[in-house]
């Protein structure tokens, strides 16, 4: 006899059999029971998870001659004393069971020569003529409406089986004539448990982390576990240890998994491009191995969250070590991870060279741990602001290995990405910096103080910021004095602009209840003014920061953030 794979050897011969669809087996098997049978049927699922075989023992159920009439436990095929009708069923040659692939007979003519025409015929020895269409959705629309009626109002003793792997493409005026059955992917463990009964009937030396390896390469199906199964046999044979498991089947193992979540946690980017490199000398399948990583990822979020077990279905490792790596990261981290890496596996379909794609992608998970939240970002410049207004220097911050780096880099790296001259980036950035320092002014009794908060009241923080900076700022009869150094020149501009003397004597005469006149000066610390050479550097800053402010992309970053420039410099 010629070999008969371990797919078809194994193919459940009783409900009971049919693994991870007890549900549905249940309310088959009552059915029967009760005499509710319905004439119409449509079982919809993912490939390999018992959809055909549910059919066929429903055909068996209906037929077998060994009761009275239908009876919800027909022969299994290990019976030697099994009836005809069960054995020509499971083989699929019976008479009065047809089967029929709709993937190959899509079209009206088709329908019509195998169905309608020969559905008034009486069985010619079973009880029942059933006709099971498998992939039914692949039928055309022609031959959807020409099975229309038949499927609602059949002859007696006919039964329809429709089983499909999209449900959504199955017209409604069909699907609303049967009854519905969605099978849903089987459990790892349960196929783990089934891959166990079968090895042990094989006799075939195989360990309980390997039986683990192939259900969860299965991927929900049953079937394609049973074949994954035999390929391992045909690789290993009757002894098999883990590690043929992924030779065979180019799957990742626990050890390579765990030094992905290393290489991570310890931004080891070196690392990813070892592992690519060791997967595809190995021959391993990357698609398969972004999808291990995923599945992995989300197990390491599973124990982060809840913690349950019973949740960590796919998992390779032990739930200990899954724990100890989940302290490693954060929820918000994983979560990045994840929808990362989904990008970069479904970006591997269409990849010209995928070990590229991965490499990438995997080192991109690696600088995501430089990233800082928003929050601490934040409370950083809360600090600074209240640094800036005390003259006490922030407390010394304990930051993560991702603080410092990506706070300054994102910084910098807006203006880069809007383009234009060297002159508007320095603009841009400018502004970005210093705008925290308008965060507040004070509200004490002085006049200087009175000034600060009117200012605040006209919601002109920038030139609150500007007078802080002021070397002395002094009211003197009608006269308000404010002197810069040198250094601190840029902000003596900013308030020399004409909107920005216009608010501040406005602050003035609120304060003082007369006009007042605006007095700007600059002096080093010698107390000498500076150089003439400023009189011919000012003309020059005002001509940059007309061209600046005239810059499109500088206009619509203002407006966006309320932001004001504060200086131009040339880079």
């Amino acid at each position: 006899m010629s070999y008969q794979v371990i797919a078809r050897k194994w193919r459940p011969q009783k409900f009971e059999d049919v693994t991870g669809q007890e549900v549905l087996t249940r309310t088959l098997q009552n059915s029967i029971e009760h005499a509710r049978l319905h004439h119409a049927y449509l079982f919809s699922g993912a490939r390999g998870v018992g959809k055909t075989t549910t059919a066929r023992l429903v055909a068996k159920a209906l037929n077998c001659h060994k009761a009275t009439g239908p009876t919800p436990t027909p022969c299994a095929m290990t019976d030697a004393t099994a009836c005809a009708s069960c054995r020509e069923i499971a083989e699929g040659r019976s008479m009065d069971v047809l089967e029929i692939d709709a993937a190959s007979n899509t079209g009206v003519d088709n329908v019509r020569d195998v169905i309608i025409n020969s559905v008034a015929v009486a069985p010619a020895r079973d009880r029942y003529k059933v006709f099971i269409i498998d992939e039914v959705h692949m039928l055309s629309g022609a031959a959807f409406n020409a099975l229309l009626k038949t499927v609602e109002e059949p002859p007696p003793r006919v039964v329809f089986i429709m089983a499909t792997t999209g449900a959504h493409k199955v017209p409604e005026t069909i699907s609303s004539r049967c009854q519905l059955f969605e099978f849903r992917t089987i459990a790892t463990a349960k196929i783990a448990e089934r891959l166990r009964v079968i090895a042990d009937a094989e006799k075939i030396s195989i360990s309980d982390e390997a039986i683990r390896e192939i259900a969860r390469a299965g991927d929900g199906s049953m079937r394609d576990a049973q074949s994954g199964f035999d390929q391992v046999i045909s690789f290993a044979g009757e002894e098999i240890k883990t590690e043929d498991v992924e030779k065979a089947l180019g799957i990742a193992g626990a050890d390579v998994l765990a030094r992905v979540i290393s290489g991570i946690a310890e931004n080891k980017p070196a690392e990813a491009l070892a592992i690519v490199d060791d997967l595809v000398m190995r021959g391993h399948n990357l698609r398969n191995f972004c999808r291990d990583v995923l599945g992995h990822l989300r197990d390491l979020l599973v124990v982060k969250v809840s913690g349950d077990p019973k949740l960590l279905d796919s998992s390779s490792m032990q739930t200990a070590e899954l724990q100890k790596q989940a302290t490693l990261f954060s929820e918000s981290d994983l979560v990045r991870f994840f929808h990362s890496l989904a990008e970069t596996e479904a970006s591997l379909k269409e990849a010209a060279n995928p070990r590229y794609q991965v490499e990438v992608g995997l080192v991109k998970l690696m600088e995501m741990r430089r990233l800082a939240p928003l929050a601490d970002l934040v409370n950083r410049i809360a600090e600074l602001e209240s640094a800036l207004r005390t003259g006490k220097p922030p407390a010394e911050r304990k930051t993560s290995q991702a603080a410092p780096v990506s706070g300054s880099s994102k910084a910098g790296a807006r203006p880069a990405a809007l383009g234009g001259s060297s002159t508007v980036a320095s603009a841009v950035v400018t502004e970005e910096v210093k705008e925290p320092v308008e965060a507040a002014a004070p509200t004490s009794g002085s006049p200087l103080d009175q000034i600060k908060a009117a200012l605040v009241k006209q919601k002109r923080r920038l030139l609150n910021a500007a007078l802080d900076a002021a070397r002395h700022a002094e009211l003197v009869g009608d006269d308000f004095s404010i002197e810069f150094t040198s250094e601190t020149r840029h902000y003596r501009d900013t308030l020399a602009k004409t909107d920005n003397v216009k608010a501040l004597r406005e602050a003035c005469s609120e304060v003082c209840g007369r006009d007042i006149a605006i007095c700007f000066s600059i002096k080093d610390d010698d107390g000498q003014a500076p150089a003439s050479s400023e009189k011919a550097e000012l003309p020059s800053k005002q001509s940059a920061r007309q061209a600046a402010a005239q810059n499109p992309i500088v206009q619509q970053v203002l407006r966006a953030f309320g932001g004001e420039i504060v200086d131009v410099k040339a880079l």
